[in-house]
Parts: C-alpha cells; sequence; structure tokens
C-alpha cells in the first residue's frame, strides 16, 4: 500500500504535513473543499540507513517500527514503503610502481598499499625486498622518499 506525504496550508498560512495511505488497490483521492490555497501530494518512502541489517517490521503494543533502528511508522507501512540506503564501501587503495632492472630487461613491481585510516605497506617483488632485514628494497625507498 503506497505511502503519500500530503502538505496544505493550516488557517494561520503554514504549511502542514502529514503522511496519509491510499486504501488497497484505490489510487490517493482528496477533495480540496477547505483544505486552502495550496495542496501538494507526492510518493513517501521511509530511509533506512543501517550499513547491516536490512529493514524489517515489529508492531508493539499497537505501534508499528522499522528495525533495528526502532523507527515509528504509521500501521498500513509495509516493506515496499522502505528505502534502504545503504553506505558505499570503503576499500584499500593500492597503487602498483614498476621498475625496469639496470642490469638485465625484468621490470620489477612494488605495490603501495593505502589502508582506508591512511597507513601504507609496501610489496616488491625483487630480490632485494627478500634481503633487506626490515624488506625495504631500493624500490620501496624510492618509493618512500617521493
Amino acid at each position: 500500500m503506497p505511502l503519500y506525504e500530503f502538505q496544505n496550508y493550516n488557517k494561520y498560512g503554514n504549511v502542514r504535513t502529514r503522511l496519509v495511505s491510499s486504501p488497497k488497490g484505490k489510487s490517493f483521492e482528496v477533495n480540496p473543499k477547505g483544505l486552502g490555497g495550496y495542496i501538494g501530494v507526492r510518493m513517501f518512502k521511509y530511509e533506512h540507513k543501517h550499513p547491516i541489517y536490512p529493514p524489517s517490521l515489529i508492531v508493539i503494543d499497537n505501534q508499528k517500527y522499522i528495525t533495528p533502528e526502532w523507527q515509528p511508522v504509521l500501521m498500513e507501512t509495509e516493506l515496499s514503503d522502505i528505502k534502504w540506503i545503504k553506505p558505499e564501501v570503503k576499500r584499500a587503495e593500492i597503487i602498483e610502481h614498476r621498475f625496469k632492472s639496470s642490469s638485465s630487461d625484468k621490470v620489477y613491481i612494488a605495490k603501495e598499499y593505502i589502508a582506508i585510516d591512511g597507513s601504507r605497506k609496501y610489496n616488491c617483488n625483487c630480490f632485494g625486498s627478500i634481503r633487506a632485514k626490515d624488506g625495504c628494497c631500493t624500490h620501496i625507498k624510492n618509493i618512500k622518499n617521493k
């Protein structure tokens, strides 16, 4: 059953807003007599912004809620009247740096991993990164100095 946001002027000239639902299978109807000089109607959906759990509805003491946020809603609300806004997933950034070997035609790839919190880690496929105690070959040192 679709929900509508209905607006009109009250007797003092202020905009009054309320949520209404239309009877099942019927379109929204209104008699404009006595509602003032302005009437606005638009489709309405509740917004659910939980990052993990999908919206669900529960009725307690004749009041319907969207869980897990416990947002009170109209009793006529159905799951189709709720828009789930999922947050954008933040991912780590990986930057590849390529270095040509000075002694052969090999190309070494040094990777720089930038985490969400800004911390950085480095990895290189050259033999110098395996041989070094701290794992920093000349390619990684070159990246860090830039």
